[in-house]
């Protein structure tokens, strides 16, 4: 009864420390369990939207038309599900909706269904409209839209399940207010007075798409073909939700184990410095199974706690982050927050297991030894009293040099707790400045134009304005990122002439950029193999450089060796690039793409990624508050008897303040020029593959501004500690604190 009396009186004496133990075990609970969660609820969202809805797994054009018999029978030959798709374009200049382009689908019966919600399938003179666009401007279920010299009422919300990201042009970026998706009935649809764009769409239910392009190409001829892993409009949620996932794969668990090792250090110190107590228990008759038992008791505390709590407070973070991420550029979708049970088991068992393990393997090992000397307490602090003892510098550096070298252990985990904090706060900078850097600078590393108009039909020679470019797109076996060609001219100011070597380029080889080169995984000498997306027909070049670019997976070479590959006369172009924005014959332009929408879209695919770095950023200070409390926490506790004397001697607050707390200083700078190289490590390693979901490469920067930046928050991070633990210090009974020290004696 004794020890267990005993038990609860140490808790209430070091209630802080089992306070902030608690916290910190919850903070790596949330860190476990909501990341992981999170990426675990979007993968599954997602699949099961894309196979509840029967998204397409492609969608292509072919030169001959395939008529409803042929497609019944390939549909019974290979089991596959084909529908003819089409759609109109109606751009607004007039009323509420003015400046927006309404998408107006004949209503689909087999593939790319609409999840219709707060309504009904439309019947005759009704539609159903996506949701984001009817939000911004204010439609509710039951109003009359006009779109263009057209009226329609709209029967409910519905999201397109080829639509769930919602973009006009593949190149372009989600306007919520500019552009929706509409579907109408059959009549409806035909009443349109618009340009037509139709094209077929497939769904594979085995693993036969080779065979069934290849059947495809030989009978119909296929002019294009657009994989689903590759339209942006279905494959940029399920890249996110894997973005999710692997940021939290490698983040959450490096947390978690840092934060339970420093945790379980801390408790280590705390056993070791109340070793006379296990001699006296010994002496008083108690068994060491029961010594051992009553300190895992102090193990439990935070461990159980910590953990309940911590998964009680992941549901409301898992269900906040989880809504973010796919209400945040995503259509409307039904979906119930799941959660991922691997992570929480691991959140409810791992910290109390660790933490009484720890305490039990450090209690064993000190009641290895005799009664007398625990008693004893031999060899405490002799490293430190020899240490400066016949040096003639202040009493001051004295004390701080001590407390560093002569308490090693001690010195250890409080540069790791500044390690913790700094990793943490750097990780984020240094992610911030990468993504930043990719984004404005890495747009523009190799492309030097302005503008590209990609033609209709292709050209011949020479265009009258601009400067020809031949670009074709190959697909890599393995791999879910397109490969672009470049088949630019001798001499071309659009384009890098030299490698990262510093090596001159010969058009008539071949030449990766850098992001391609890491997606494909092919170097310099390599023979590379790709294939036409169209007939599938299969291509080697001998790779003779890498061109730095770390934001397109292009193929650089001669326009003849672009236009050999893709089949097509060796004088032809099928785009135009120039510094300027060209009057061209709309007739004659496909598409448009401007490099500054190419950056608004990189940066609104990105957003996500923003969230991630501020929310890693407040997570490093707020784990850094209370690991550095923990640790000086500990620092203060171990410290009583000297800060009793200092006391008995009439030395000030401030005084013993700077002699105990401002000792560590020289720490604080080891522990974050750990932190540096640790974050940037992470940085390269963790959100490399990430990025690489998108075909671009991520080379982590590291500015001074990002140092200065990170150390000025790690050191308000330690002042605040420093600063909660100045009560502490005030609080400190001199008579019982050397009456305990006696005791040790």
């Amino acid at each position: 009864m004794t020890i267990n009396k005993r038990a609860v009186r140490s808790i209430k004496k070091n209630i802080s420390f089992y306070i902030i133990s608690t916290i910190l075990t919850v903070l790596i609970c949330i860190l476990i369990v909501a990341p992981m969660s999170t990426g675990h609820n979007m993968t599954k969202v997602i699949d099961k939207f894309v196979d509840d809805y029967k998204a397409e797994d492609a969608e292509f054009v072919t030169y001959n038309p395939i008529s409803d018999d042929d497609m019944a029978k390939l549909e019974n030959d290979y089991n596959v599900i084909m529908e003819y798709s089409r759609y109109k374009d109606i751009e607004i200049d007039t009323g509420d909706l003015e400046g927006s382009t309404i998408r107006v689908f004949d209503m689909p019966e087999k593939l790319n269904l609409c999840n219709v919600r707060d309504g009904h399938m439309p019947e005759s003179g009704e539609v159903l409209l996506t949701q984001n666009f009817a939000d911004a401007h204010d439609i509710k279920v039951g109003d009359t839209v006009n779109v263009g010299e057209y009226s329609y009422k709209v029967s409910a919300f519905a999201t397109k399940a080829d639509y769930i990201y919602m973009l006009e042009k593949l190149s372009g970026y989600v306007e919520k207010d500019k552009f929706a998706v509409m579907v109408a009935c059959h009549d409806d649809y035909d009443k349109i007075d618009a340009d037509e764009t139709a094209y077929y769409s497939i769904r594979y239910n085995r693993d036969n798409s080779k065979e069934v392009r290849a059947k495809l190409n030989d009978d119909y001829v296929i002019a294009s073909y657009l994989a689903a892993a590759t339209n942006t409009r279905i494959s940029m949620p399920v890249n996110e939700g894997d973005a999710v996932t692997n940021i939290a794969t490698m983040y959450a668990p490096v947390m978690f184990i840092i934060v339970l090792a420093l945790i379980v250090m801390v408790l280590g110190r705390n056993i070791r410095n109340e070793q006379y107590l296990l001699g006296t228990f010994i002496a008083l008759g108690f068994s060491k199974k029961q010594v051992v038992r009553h300190y895992m008791r102090f193990g439990m505390l935070p461990g159980i706690v910590g953990s309940v709590i911590g998964i009680i407070a992941a549901i409301p973070v898992t269900k906040a982050i989880s809504y973010f991420y796919i209400e945040y550029d995503f259509e409307k979708l039904e979906y119930t927050v799941t959660y991922d049970i691997a992570s929480i088991l691991i959140a409810l068992i791992l910290p109390t297991v660790i933490y009484c393990l720890a305490i039990a393997v450090q209690a064993a090992r000190l009641l290895r030894k005799s009664p007398v000397d625990l008693l004893r307490n031999t060899g405490k602090d002799s490293r430190a009293i020899g240490i400066m003892k016949n040096s003639h510098a202040k009493t001051q550096a004295k004390m701080r040099i001590r407390s560093v070298l002569g308490h090693p252990g001690r010195s250890i985990v409080t540069a790791i707790g500044v390690c913790v904090a700094a990793f943490c706060i750097m990780a984020g900078l240094i992610m911030k400045d990468s993504l930043d850097s990719l984004m404005h600078d890495g747009l523009t590393s190799s492309v030097k134009y302005n503008y590209l108009y990609r033609l209709n039909s292709l050209g011949e020679g020479t265009p009258d304005e601009g400067e020809a470019l031949f670009q074709n797109y190959y697909e890599v076996d393995g791999n879910t990122v397109q490969l672009s060609t470049q088949g630019i001219d001798e001499g071309s100011k659009y384009f890098p002439d030299k490698t990262d070597t510093g090596e001159k380029m010969d058009l008539d080889k071949y030449y990766l950029t850098s992001a391609a080169a890491e997606t494909y995984g092919v170097k310099t000498g390599d023979e590379f193999t790709f294939c036409n997306i169209a007939d599938l027909k299969e291509h080697k070049v001998k790779i003779s450089g890498v061109v730095t670019d770390n934001t397109h997976c292009y193929l650089y070479t001669s326009r003849e060796n672009a236009t050999e590959l893709a089949g097509v006369d060796s004088d032809v172009y099928n785009c135009i690039i120039s510094d300027d924005k060209l009057e061209l014959d709309k007739d004659l332009v496909a598409s448009e793409t401007s490099m500054a929408v190419s950056a608004d879209t990189m940066e609104n695919i990105m957003g996500p990624m923003n969230a991630i770095i501020i929310g890693i950023e407040v997570l490093g200070i707020v784990l850094g508050v209370f690991v550095l409390y923990l640790v000086i926490n500990m620092i203060v506790s171990e410290m009583g008897t000297n800060i009793s004397v200092m006391k008995v001697l009439g030395f000030s607050r401030r005084e013993i303040t700077n002699r105990v707390l401002n000792v560590n200083h020289i720490l604080v700078c080891i522990g974050f020029l750990i932190g540096i190289p640790a974050a940037y490590a992470f940085v390269k390693v963790g959100y490399a593959d990430t990025i690489e979901n998108y075909g671009m490469l991520l080379a982590p920067v590291l500015k001074v501004k990002a140092v200065i930046i990170g150390f000025v928050l790690t050191w308000i991070t330690y002042e605040i500690s420093l600063l909660l633990q100045k009560r502490k210090i005030s609080r400190i009974d001199m008579v019982e604190s050397l009456k305990e020290n006696n005791r040790m004696e």
